[in-house]
């Protein structure tokens, strides 16, 4: 029973990695500034499981994107895994909106710290998006490039992982999923 239940959720991982790349991809598309739900499959599997499925989750996400867009994008994983641990960990109690709110806060402020150094490291701090008119004007002031890097970064994730973190509290309600998570949430206890 134990096993058929972690195949269940391996595969749930699985579509929320395409649902990952497919939804970060469309919203790219679209160039919606400061929204790209690319990570809401990851955040999903990590308040709903256990933290090793979201960080699966957040790891293979970057590993298809690396496939697809470039070996660049495999960096950033670790970023998504840092996430997926921030998610699993601050939704130990009860998901609420609140909850979310701050969770998506938390992701944005730990995240960004992880991917400001790969941001440094691959493209001088900068990140092709909107917030590099902020970046060269906080660095304008002759701040240090990994603090207006930061800036830019918490900015640039603030609002999609809010939303993220709001987004998935909602599917979590959905009646169809709520019986299958809380079966897992009860065996996982076993």
């Amino acid at each position: 029973m134990k096993q058929r239940l972690d195949l269940k959720i391996l595969i749930l991982c699985a579509i929320c990695v395409a649902i990952n790349v497919m939804l970060g991809t469309f919203i790219a598309y679209l160039k919606i500034p400061f929204v790209y739900l690319s990570g809401i499959g990851t955040i999903f599997i990590a308040v709903n499981f256990k933290m090793r499925y979201g960080v699966l989750t957040g790891f293979s996400t970057h590993l298809l994107l690396a496939i697809i867009h470039g070996p660049s994008s495999l960096a950033f994983g670790l970023s998504s895994m840092v996430n997926a641990v921030v998610a699993n960990l601050c939704s130990k109690r009860k998901f609420n909106v609140s909850q979310a709110i701050i969770t998506g806060i938390l992701i944005s402020i730990i995240g960004s710290f992880v991917s400001v150094w790969i941001r440094l490291a691959l493209y001088g701090g900068f990140s092709n998006s909107v917030t590099d008119v902020l970046i060269l004007a906080v660095r304008s002031t002759g701040v240090a490039m990994f603090i207006a890097a930061y800036i830019g970064a918490v900015t640039d994730s603030i609002l999609d992982k809010i939303l993220s973190c709001l987004l998935v509290m909602q599917l979590s309600k959905i009646p169809q999923l709520q019986r299958f998570l809380i079966r897992s949430r009860t065996l996982d206890k076993i």
